[in-house]
């Protein structure tokens, strides 16, 4: 647990980072500007008691065994690195060497090197870039389709249980959903027109994943090579030109931030075969697997364990088959999300139909790294987490389709509604 004084000095750090990023939403006129500060801080009131909870009972063994979780082992880590910056250690952890695992340690150790050892500052920052994401995915539901679609998609990123526990603690996941939505939104900006602001945005986001979970970053820069060769927008030349840059800033930066060995090492994960050791790594070591009996090693097997392991990650835990208080704790959250799915049918063939080469990024990244996933995982609890990684784009064709049904409602409302009496 955080002290008096060091949790007070978290609280006003954050309190000026607030405010500033509040100006700056504040800048756009009109009510979605308005609408936008209210979630940012309704956001942000709620993540960070929510911070403040798990931080004051992270120290009793059964509560932090249940949700304290990695935070503990990142806590260890950032201060291990911290120690060796102030010369108070000598050797750097092995975790610095680790293949896209090590930026999160680094953010933690940068943080405690400045500030001391404070937990709560962390968690803190991992609500503020929470709502970050809320409102970047705002802005990037906004350039696709409009800002009635803009605010549920806020509504869901910002109250969706699942969101607000993994922006509380000390986890990298609101680090990596930031990182993902500001790529995606740097790709439909940099298709429109070429700037040097968001493709340095855009680069930056790429570099951040990976350093925190590489194969997402490669998932991303896959979406964005689709959607450059396969826009629809302009001619050909330009859209050639921005292919060719971008690919040639990405390139320029993995050589100089990454280093040779380390990309051989990671393209060594993207085969089946370690992802058939990932999956049984996962379905030994947890106490909810499942899928044990199939092998994605080989691509037959990967197409058997294919519908089994969409079904876990989309729909996992099921209802009706709850083991243990973590599971039955997210059961209001997942009966939601059943009732969200036909709003995301609707959607997802809405925008289909209509804006295909518009979310072709976004289609690309959520449907491959869906799939990857389902054939990665083998537990349950896993699952449920990687899943938030795709939610946010699950809960962009949800807004859609409950957009559309409000907009069915309302002719149907309109053609039944009684005429006014015509006066004479």
């Amino acid at each position: 647990m955080t002290g008096f004084f060091d949790s007070l000095i978290a609280l006003v750090v954050v309190l000026v980072l607030d405010v500033y990023i509040a100006s700056r939403i504040g800048r756009k006129p009109g009510e979605d500007s308005r609408f936008l500060l209210r979630v940012f801080w309704w956001t942000l009131a709620i993540r960070y008691g929510l911070a403040i909870l798990l931080n004051a009972f992270s120290g009793s063994y059964g509560f932090a065994n249940m949700f304290w979780g990695d935070s503990g082992t990142y806590d260890d880590g950032g201060y291990g690195l911290a120690l060796v910056w102030h010369g108070d250690a000598l050797g750097a952890p092995s975790f610095t060497e680790s293949v896209g695992r090590y930026g999160f340690y680094y953010f933690v150790g940068a943080i405690y090197f400045v500030f001391g050892r404070n937990q709560l500052l962390v968690q803190l920052l991992n609500g503020t870039i929470g709502a970050l994401t809320v409102v970047t995915m705002f802005a990037l539901a906004e350039q696709l389709f409009n800002s009635a679609v803009a605010r549920r998609v806020a509504l869901l990123m910002a109250f969706f249980p699942g969101m607000m526990f993994w922006s509380a603690g000390m986890y990298k996941d609101p680090a990596i959903l930031l990182c993902i939505a500001v790529a995606m939104y740097a790709v439909l900006r940099l298709r429109v027109s070429l700037t040097a602001s968001m493709l340095l945005l855009y680069v930056g986001a790429v570099l951040a994943l990976t350093a925190m979970r590489f194969y997402i970053a490669y998932f991303v820069v896959f979406a964005t090579v689709t959607t450059f060769v396969f826009s629809r927008r302009g001619s050909l030349v330009p859209r050639v030109l921005s292919y060719a840059l971008v690919v040639a800033a990405l390139a320029a930066a993995f050589n100089v931030v990454v280093r040779q060995e380390a990309l051989e090492e990671q393209n060594s994960y993207l085969t089946l075969e370690r992802l058939q050791v990932t999956r049984t790594d996962q379905a030994n070591l947890g106490q909810s697997a499942f899928g044990r009996e199939y092998d994605v090693s080989t691509p037959a097997g990967a197409v058997l364990a294919l519908p089994v392991g969409l079904t876990y990650l989309l729909f996992a835990p099921f209802p009706w088959a709850v083991a243990g208080t973590r599971q039955a704790l997210v059961l209001p959250e997942m009966l939601v999300w059943y009732g969200l799915m036909p709003a995301f049918v609707v959607g997802l063939a809405h925008t289909i139909k209509r804006q295909l080469g518009d979310v072709l990024p976004i289609l690309v990244f959520a449907v491959t790294l869906t799939l990857a996933y389902a054939l990665m995982q083998g537990n349950i609890g896993t699952a449920y987490r990687q899943r938030m990684q795709v939610t946010m784009f699950f809960f962009l064709f949800m807004a859609v389709g409950l957009e559309e049904r409000a907009k069915r409602k309302a002719v149907v409302k309109a053609r039944f509604a009684p005429k006014p009496a015509v006066q004479r």
